[in-house]
This record gives structure tokens, C-alpha cells and sequence, in this order.
């Protein structure tokens, strides 16, 4: 066995030194450990992968082998591993499990699942839901697909992905190629999110993005080309995104208002775009009448809330027209509100916090399978609900004896108990860079049980797929001074007790920062449940927000100890009970504090009676619903100077 890992190893390592034809170098590479926890699609579910074979039943049969749907695959979730190649499909590939799946492919160039052309009665190549149509719930979790393409080939009705996806869901490094539809459709339902899109590619569909009717979405680091019609289109949604590029494309955003209810329009926060017009398509390629509603059209239409920073336009006529009335012809928006910003203190600025923003380091990922160690080899059972903690301790512990830098769990899944339980702090060691389950890892986080990176550990290290999925949850503790924490696709309590870095991306759970220098960065985060002080707790730290839903009563971010908190996109799901319930959405207590593109609506229940509580020096005042109305939208609050 150990000769036959050190012989996969040192292929990859291989494969990973040379960039395959058209692959950029940025690109991520994965491989895996021959593991019970991994299916390979080809070794272990019959693909071919060779672009002639008709692979439809393969990957069909690995979508549900990794959420546990297969019994010959132990009815738990496992990661679905698809090496490079060209994996012809006929029909629409279904994710039909309320939980995952966990898609690799080995990179985003070299995996082309490909529809064949001119197909009939498809209305897309993948979808991450049982149903095309409603009504549906929200409880479908956990979808996590990374680094492949899709490729609608020459079906200008079918699309690519329709992504549905609830409280934790990352569709990263992925491309979308073809001539199709909606390249992304991540509102087909009208029931999803939040979500999560990180570093995609659309090429050649009608509409690159399409995000309306959900519960927020955070798309970071998109690039759309050649869409016939629109780049990313929003509607009755909060959207937060950064880092967008749209070439070549009539209109780059449309944020729209349905059905004009003004109360559910879009709210969109968009920070760091550039957006080139290109070449104007050819009279064969589009009528007259499209050509010149083309040539007029505006780079961006908003209808709704827009919050706009940082972003270049080249090649047309109008940048921004904003709720059919007021135009913006600088190709350069500094910093662009759509409506006037909401405060209590007359010093607070017309602007946003404009805090430093640091991207996502990427896993230094292993390809020397020697070097992954098994912590479900040590005594730990996700099916007998006992305290794990000595087991977890026995693996790192070994970790640290044997140069092991990733420690793994084997998928959980099946009837509870589904769990592992720990109970005391575990340190993580110096040696171990990454802490990841393959599929989905149950850990319940009892009395102190957490994970802890100190001074110790090692510069950088990721902990992917932990979920408590409604238990108590595991805390991730940061306590280094200079070492930096990155949280991903997990629900789990973040809490920084020194000064390294944190990250957390695509996350549900709380969020703490106890220590005045602690800085954190967050994509997709999305606490819910009742508190009293805060889900999300700034206490002298800096916090920078790109996409937040959050959900229950109760304070849902609490700044304080000249903190600084900025939060650019954010859905608040609301319900209170008692309509008299005092506590504040946002606690701003001596700190600093701005949320753009804001919506909060509540079903049945009452909206908070409180949208802000903001204390500076000795002076505190409110701001109610009385003067705000119910279904809030707001472009932009700012705090006042601290004094």
C-alpha cells in the first residue's frame, strides 16, 4: 500500500509541476489519497473521460455515491474525485441529496463535462437540486463543486449550472463554456442561499449570472465574456460582489426590481469591477434594432439599491444609469450610493469604511500522500456519540511525531449519530497545514471543545467541511500572534484571541474577535440564531464582511473598543415575536461601523423594532422602524467619528 501511495505521489507531484494547454497558472490542482472516503469517477464508477463514451451514468452515479446516497459506498459522504478529461453527457446531471455533494476535479481546464449538441428537453447540463420547478424548502445543503468545466456546447436554450445552494455552498474554479442560456443560473427555484460563487469563468451564454430570489449571494473574483445580453443580472436578492470582470457584453449588471415590488428589489454591493464593452457583434450575429439598444445601453442599470466602488468602464457611452433618472458618464466610480446613507451622528461620512481588503491565501496543497494522516485511525467513531477528544489528541499528536502536515476525517453521513463530539481544546501542531474531511465532518463542539492554532502551529493553516449541522458548535480558535487561520465551507464558531490573520470563507456560525489588532476577512458568512450580545462580536478588532445573511433575534453584529467593522452586501432574515423586542440589529458601541446594500425583510412576524443602537464618547441614540418602516433597504449606514 505504502509503495503504491509514494508511486501516486510522486506522479502528481509531477503532473502539478508542468500547466497543461490553455491552463492558467493560478490555477488550483487537487489529488487525493486512495481512501474510502474518495471516489474516483473513473476507477470506481466505470467513466471513460476520453470525449467519445456517453458518461452520463458515471458521474450521475458519483454525485450520488459522494452524498451518501449508495450503499456499496457506506451511505456516507465522501469526496468525488474526477481526473482530467472530457466526460460527454446526454442528459442533465441531478444532485438529488438534501447534503452535498463535494466535487474535485483535478483542474479546471483539464475536466470538460461536455452536453452534446442540439439536445431536446434539457434545461441544463448540471443542477444542484432534485426539481427544476417550485415550490421547494431551503434544506438543501453543503453543495461544494470545485475546479471543472462545463460546457453547454450548442444549445442556445439549455443552461450551464443552475446552482441552488443553503446557508454553506462554494462554487469555486469553476468555468462555464458554450452557447447557451444562463451561464450560472442560481435563481431557477426562487428558494436558496446564501451561497457562495469564488473564481469563475462564463463564456458565451445569453446571461452569465443570473441571481434573483434567494436569501444573498457573495460572487468573488468573476470573469464573464461574450454574453449576448447581460453579465450578472440581480433581482430580489442581496449581492455582494468584488473583484468582477465583464468583457465584451452589452450590459455588465442589471439590478432589477420584480414585479415592481420596491420592498424585494435587488440590492447589490460592488466593489472592484472593470467592465469593457469590446467589439460590437455583427449585423449577422444580432438584428438592427438589438445593435443599437446595445450601442445606448448603460455598463450598469439599477433599478433597486446599489453601492458601488472602484470600478472602470470602457467602451460605452453611459457607465451607470441609476433608477431611470440620473446617469453617470465618468468611466471611473470612485464610490457611487444609489440613495441617500442612513445615520445618527452628523459627522458620519456619505462613504463606507473602505477598510484593507486581502484575498484568500490558497492551500499550499499536498500531493506526497505519505504526508495525510487518518484521524479516524486513532479511535474516533462518528457513529457512537462518545467524547473523540483523546482520539483527535492521539491524531495530531502523531501529526507532530510523523512530519504529517494533513490531518483528514472520513466523510459522515447516514442516521445519527452522525457526529464526533469533542470536548477539550486541541492544539493544532506546527507540522500540520491543513485539517479537512473528505465529505462532510460531524463535529459537535461540547463543554470547551475547539481547535486551536497558537505561536506554535504552522504560518498558515486551513480547516475545510466541519459542520456541527444544528449541535453545538466547534470553535476554531486563532490565538498566534502572526499566523494566519483560514476557515472554509464550514459551520463552526470563529473566535481570534491574537493578532494573526483570519479568513473565513463560504461559513455558517458565530463570529468572535476578542483582541484589538485581530483582523479578519469574511466572504459568505451566515450566523444565525438568537443572542443577546452579538452573533458576530468585534471588540477592538478589524472585520471586513463581502456577503452576510443572517437569521434569528437578537443582536446580529456587535462592534465595540474602536473596532472597526464594514460589511458590503447583507440580508437580514428576520421574525420577532414581540414587537417591542430592544435589541438592536446593530450595536455600535465607541467603534467604528458601515453595512452597504442592506435589505431586511420578515414573514408573519415583525422586522426589529431596533435597526441601530450607536454609542460614541458618552452620547447613544437609536434608530427604529417608526422612522424606517418595516422591510428596510438601505444603500449605505455609516457610524459616526469616534470622538
Amino acid at each position: 500500500m505504502f509503495q503504491k501511495l509514494w508511486k501516486l505521489s510522486w506522479v502528481m507531484i509531477l503532473l502539478a509541476g508542468n500547466v497543461a494547454e490553455g491552463q492558467t497558472p493560478h490555477q488550483a490542482k487537487y489529488a487525493f489519497p486512495d481512501d474510502v472516503s474518495v471516489i474516483n469517477v473513473v476507477r470506481d464508477c466505470g467513466a471513460k473521460g476520453d470525449g467519445i463514451a456517453d458518461d452520463t451514468v458515471a458521474l450521475q452515479r458519483g454525485l450520488d455515491a459522494s452524498c451518501g446516497e449508495l450503499a456499496e459506498f457506506r451511505n456516507k459522504s465522501a469526496i468525488l474525485f474526477i481526473p482530467n478529461g472530457t466526460y460527454r453527457v446526454t442528459q442533465t446531471l441531478v444532485v438529488r441529496h438534501s447534503k452535498g455533494p463535494w466535487i474535485y476535479g483535478e483542474s479546471r481546464d483539464g475536466v470538460v463535462i461536455r452536453l452534446d449538441d442540439g439536445v431536446k428537453g434539457l434545461k441544463s447540463v448540471l443542477r444542484t437540486h432534485a426539481n427544476d420547478e417550485g415550490p421547494t424548502s431551503a434544506d438543501w445543503f453543503m453543495r461544494n463543486l470545485r475546479s471543472f468545466t462545463i460546457d453547454v456546447g450548442n444549445n442556445p436554450d439549455v443552461d450551464g449550472i443552475r446552482y441552488f445552494a443553503t446557508n454553506t455552498g462554494t462554487l469555486q474554479d469553476v468555468r462555464v463554456i458554450g452557447n447557451g442560456k444562463v451561464g450560472i443560473n442560481a435563481g431557477f427555484l426562487g428558494q436558496s442561499g446564501p451561497n457562495l460563487i469564488d473564481n469563475v469563468i462564463v463564456e458565451g451564454y445569453e446571461t452569465g449570472i443570473l441571481s434573483q430570489w434567494i436569501w444573498g449571494e457573495t460572487i468573488s473574483r468573476a470573469t464573464i465574456r461574450n454574453c449576448r445580453k447581460v453579465g450578472v443580472e440581480v433581482s430580489a436578492n442581496v449581492a455582494a460582489i468584488e473583484d468582477l470582470v465583464v468583457e465584451n457584453t452589452p450590459i455588465a449588471l442589471h439590478n432589477k426590481i420584480p414585479n415592481d415590488w420596491g420592498h424585494w428589489g435587488g440590492s447589490v454591493a460592488l466593489i472592484n469591477a472593470r467592465i469593457n464593452r469590446g467589439a460590437k457583434p455583427s449585423s449577422a450575429e444580432q438584428t438592427s434594432a438589438e445593435q443599437t439598444s446595445a450601442e445606448q445601453s448603460p455598463a450598469i442599470i439599477n433599478d433597486s439599491i446599489l453601492y458601488a466602488r472602484n470600478v472602470s468602464v470602457e467602451g460605452y457611452s453611459t457607465t451607470l444609469r441609476n433608477h431611470q433618472s440620473q446617469s453617470l458618464k465618468d468611466p471611473s466610480v470612485q464610490e457611487f450610493i444609489s440613495s441617500p446613507h442612513k445615520k445618527l451622528f452628523d459627522n458620519a461620512k456619505p462613504s463606507s469604511l473602505n477598510l484593507p481588503i486581502e484575498p484568500l491565501p490558497k492551500p499550499d496543497w499536498e500531493y506526497d500522500f505519505s504526508k495525510w494522516l487518518c484521524a479516524d485511525d486513532f479511535g474516533i467513531n462518528s457513529g457512537d456519540n462518545e467524547n473523540d477528544t483523546a482520539g483527535f489528541q492521539a491524531a495530531f499528536d502523531a501529526a507532530a511525531k510523523e512530519n504529517k502536515t494533513v490531518v483528514y476525517l472520513r466523510g459522515c453521513g447516514g442516521a445519527e449519530p452522525n457526529w464526533y463530539r469533542v470536548h477539550q481544546p486541541i492544539r493544532i501542531p506546527k507540522t500540520v497545514k491543513m485539517v479537512i474531511a473528505l465529505g462532510w465532518g460531524r463535529i459537535l463542539g461540547i463543554d470547551n471543545g475547539a481547535f486551536v492554532v497558537d505561536d506554535q502551529s504552522a504560518p498558515v493553516v486551513h480547516i475545510r467541511g466541519i459542520d456541527a449541522f444544528g449541535g453545538p458548535t466547534l470553535r476554531v480558535i486563532n490565538r498566534s500572534q502572526n499566523n494566519t487561520l483560514v476557515v472554509e465551507s464550514s459551520g463552526v464558531h470563529v473566535v481570534g484571541e491574537g493578532t494573526g490573520k483570519i479568513f473565513v470563507h463560504d461559513c455558517s456560525g458565530q463570529l468572535t474577535l476578542s483582541k484589538a489588532g485581530q483582523r479578519c476577512w469574511t466572504r459568505q458568512l451566515n450566523p444565525e440564531g438568537e443572542s443577546d450580545t452579538g452573533l458576530v462580536r468585534n471588540a477592538g478588532g478589524v472585520l471586513w464582511c463581502l456577503g452576510v445573511k443572517h437569521e434569528g433575534r437578537g443582536i446580529r453584529f456587535a462592534t465595540s473598543a474602536q473596532g472597526a467593522t464594514e460589511i458590503l452586501g447583507l440580508f437580514n432574515y428576520g421574525g420577532y415575536k414581540d414587537e417591542n423586542d430592544a435589541r438592536p440589529l446593530f450595536d455600535i458601541d465607541n467603534g467604528s461601523f458601515s453595512v452597504a446594500a442592506l435589505r431586511e425583510i420578515a414573514f408573519d412576524q415583525h422586522t426589529a423594532l431596533i435597526k441601530v443602537r450607536e454609542k460614541q464618547a458618552t452620547t447613544s441614540q437609536e434608530l427604529d422602524k417608526h422612522n424606517e418602516g418595516g422591510w428596510i433597504g438601505w444603500t449605505l449606514y455609516r457610524s459616526g467619528e469616534s470622538q
